[in-house]
């Protein structure tokens, strides 16, 4: 299955700026380096991340702007069920 997201926020910049669309694929191994969507283990709302490492206990996801970017250093582990998504084309907004 495949679905379309708008970014918003700019912690995967400049892989994926505010406004840009992205194509998602939900059949997916999850791996390190690949960005994903996931729940946010906080409130549920949507991120987009790329994977750090990948354990037994769960996926650590950091943001690509590292200054700019509230992730796994932040809330810790998000679980391998609360990733929606792989990331597999970015379209940028013009």
């Amino acid at each position: 299955m495949i679905e379309i997201l708008k970014v918003k926020g700019s912690s995967m910049s400049p892989y994926a700026r505010e406004g840009d669309f992205v194509l998602i694929f939900k059949f997916f191994k999850t791996q390190k380096n690949c960005v994903v969507v996931a729940k946010d283990p906080r409130d549920h709302k949507l991120l987009m991340k790329r994977v750090y490492k990948v354990t037994k206990k769960g996926i650590e996801l950091r943001g690509d702007n590292k200054l700019g970017s509230t992730d796994s250093r932040h809330f810790g582990l998000v679980q391998k069920s609360d990733v929606l998504g792989r990331v597999i084309k970015v379209f940028r907004q013009t």
